[in-house]
């Protein structure tokens, strides 16, 4: 242990080496030392996070457009009732929209859904159904207009594609029925006719649009009508359009690719502790709806362990499945570790080949439950509670697979304490999560705010060293750290929050200090995948890149891997405790790391200048590394810190190429106030 124990006094010692003493008069400076190698950085630390929160999965990466697709009763869309649903339906942005969603409903149209055309008609949810609890019924005794049946206001993609596949359950005594898209005015831009028979029969057909001046974000209508009376019954109805790959927006594969993802977390997150896998695999139609536990929403699980899986192979990134242990058990984990990595002679694993996967998924990283220590947490426990489940979980889970490597659920010094007296024999690696900004008062100075986030990752330096050390002191033979969610968390428009580009420059505080950790960090799944938090936005099916994406993936597509010793000189700032954010002085404006690809020929310097206002010309010093007399630069900043993305404007913040001239041994360089900027440099 003397070794682990030196290690982590060693790196205590020099955690803030790279910064250096600067006074009145000097000019900012970084020295890269090529010759100085430290090993290989985890290849996880560029992770994202994902969980069924808000339009994350649902209208998020996932690519199937319409809502309570099950025509389920309310009671799964809201925990609060009729006030709940309103604003849920307000939320959504389709009540706007079609305004008669809300009574639709209290008339016995199913949530998100309203009356189409007028007539002696009644509808109701009945308990004939499909699937889950309910189906929609429509009785139909007499047409005042050529159609009446149901509605949902929609938006699609259309910028990208004018094809969509529709299938529906149906049955009843009307002969036939017809799937529409149209405009808000009533024009048709597509659709089908099907037929219905007495018995419940699945139907499907497609929905060509001929765009015909038909605008990006433009809401539209689906409906599903009939032109007879009759009764007629409804389940189980999808609406995805037909470049879906396996089921997800090609948009959102198509950044995430880009943006070489290395780990993706899931399912959660505080709707893990109340997920039970087994409701999520199998065939879609046969999937039941859920209350979502943790937050104020369904759970149709059309998502589920396979889905995960197949865009965790998609994107070329290494999964992350965080189980329950909230309310879940034991046995239950252990069944989930047989589901995913069991050979097709166990009985779990036969299952799995049932579902169309005969072959081992072979996840390897399993962390055992999410902020257990929270009161908001389903199953929150103190930390001795914890530490006695963490074994109970990890035997149970080890006996299935004992080549699966575990993240316990840690956080601070003192939870952690009782977690590493108690397990350390069986302890590899802790979790951490830094969603900071929630208590701050909304009418705080936006500008002393984000000076607390930018000295955040300075603090988290010191403080992982101290994880670092009271695991190696309690035994823990190689001790890791996995920081499985991250982001600026006030939620909060007039101050900086994780769609703005103080989002990006806190990433890359983070993401240097894992770099600078020596190993310790092993894991970064920052949050999160698509809405919420930083990452993608997808608004009316349009998908466009917060700030924070392009930061992530100026870090994850530069190729190099070994991190360089790197010496800056620069002006520093002190900030006051603000809510959650402590105290800190002497942080440095700018930081940078410097990091060699495997051949040694190319060598990537991120830079960032955190300063809300200035610019700052830095000379910048090569040794051991002669390179080519020109470099790439790549610049992302913005007007200010609250710079951002949205609708309107998704390419405001963006990173811009250029480059800069490099004498033989160094060169200067202006980065503007509020950026990241990456130097890419080859030997001559």
């Amino acid at each position: 242990m003397w070794v682990l124990l030196f290690k982590v006094e060693k790196l205590r010692q020099t955690e803030s080496k790279p910064i250096v003493e600067f006074k009145p008069g000097d000019k900012p400076r970084i020295e890269v030392f090529a010759g100085e190698k430290s090993k290989p950085i985890s290849p996880y630390l560029f992770g994202k996070f994902t969980e069924n929160l808000g339009n994350n999965i649902y209208h998020g990466f996932w690519a199937q457009i319409l809502r309570n697709s099950g025509f389920e009763p309310s009671k799964y869309f809201s925990h609060h009732g009729e006030k709940g649903l309103e604003r849920k339906l307000a939320h959504s942005g389709i009540s706007e929209v079609w305004p008669d969603l809300l009574e639709s409903h209290k008339a016995g149209v199913a949530c998100f859904w309203a009356r189409w055309g007028t007539g002696n008609v009644s509808y109701s949810l009945s308990t004939d159904r499909i699937n889950s609890e309910t189906s929609q019924r429509i009785e139909i005794r007499s047409l005042s207009t050529p159609q009446v049946g149901i509605l949902q206001p929609i938006y699609l993609p259309i910028h990208r594609t004018c094809e969509y596949e529709f299938t529906v359950w149906a049955k009843g005594t009307i002969k036939e029925l017809h799937a529409i898209i149209r405009t808000l005015d009533g024009k048709d831009l597509c659709g089908t006719t099907f037929s219905v028979n007495p018995n419940w029969q699945k139907r499907k057909g497609k929905l060509t649009i001929k765009r015909n001046g038909v605008e990006r974000g433009q809401p539209l209508l689906f409906t599903i009508g009939a032109e007879e009376k009759g009764e007629v019954f409804l389940d189980q109805c999808f609406l995805f359009p037909t470049d879906n790959v396996e089921g997800f927006d090609p948009d959102i594969l198509h950044f995430l690719k880009e943006s070489k993802l290395t780990m993706l977390r899931f399912p959660g997150g505080n709707f893990v502790s109340g997920y039970h896998w087994q409701d999520g695999v199998g065939p879609l139609d046969e999937r039941p709806m859920r209350v979502n536990p943790a937050w104020d929403q369904e759970e149709p699980n059309h998502v589920g362990t396979d889905e995960h899986l197949a865009l965790c192979r998609l994107l070329g990134c290494e999964p992350l499945i965080c189980i329950n242990a909230g309310n879940g058990t034991p046995e239950e984990a252990a069944q989930w570790v047989e589901y995913c990595n069991g050979e097709l002679d166990t009985e779990l694993g036969k299952l799995r080949a049932k579902n169309g996967h005969p072959k081992p998924y072979g996840v390897k990283y399993w962390e055992i439950g999410n902020e257990l220590y929270g009161s908001w947490q389903i199953g929150n426990c103190t930390p001795e509670e914890y530490a006695e489940r963490y074994r109970r979980f990890y035997e149970a889970m080890n006996a299935v697979d004992p080549n699966i490597k575990f993240i316990a659920n840690g956080q601070d010094l003192n939870w952690n304490k009782p977690i590493i007296e108690k397990d350390a024999d069986i302890l590899r690696s802790l979790s951490t999560h830094q969603l900071r900004g929630a208590g701050i008062p909304a009418e705080t100075d936006p500008e002393i705010a984000y000076k607390a986030f930018m000295a955040l990752p300075f603090w988290f330096e010191a403080h992982l060293h101290e994880m670092a050390r009271q695991m190696a002191e309690g035994g823990v033979r190689v001790p890791t750290i996995a920081l499985t969610e991250l982001q600026i968390h006030t939620h909060r428009p007039e101050l900086p929050n994780n769609q703005t580009l103080s989002e990006a420059l806190l990433y890359a505080g983070m993401a240097n200090t894992a770099i600078r950790s020596q190993g310790i960090v092993e894991i970064i799944t920052h949050s999160a995948l698509v809405n919420h938090g930083g990452g993608l936005r997808k608004q009316r099916e349009f998908v466009y890149p917060n700030p924070v994406y392009w930061a992530h993936r100026m870090y994850a597509s530069q190729p190099g891997r070994t991190p360089i010793n790197i010496r800056i000189t620069g002006p520093k700032f002190s900030v006051a405790e603000l809510a959650d954010l402590p105290e800190w002085n002497d942080a440095p404006w700018l930081d940078a790391i410097a990091l060699l690809d495997e051949t040694e020929k190319e060598m990537n310097i991120l830079v960032s200048n955190r300063h809300p206002k200035d610019p700052l010309t830095v000379d910048i010093a090569l040794h051991d590394f002669q390179a080519e007399c020109e470099a790439f630069v790549e610049t992302l900043t913005g007007d200010d810190f609250m710079a951002m993305n949205t609708f309107d404007e998704p390419e405001a913040v963006k990173p811009i190429h250029s480059t800069t001239g490099i004498h033989s041994t160094g060169f200067t360089h202006t980065f503007p106030p509020n950026s990241l900027v990456r130097l890419r440099l080859k030997k001559s």
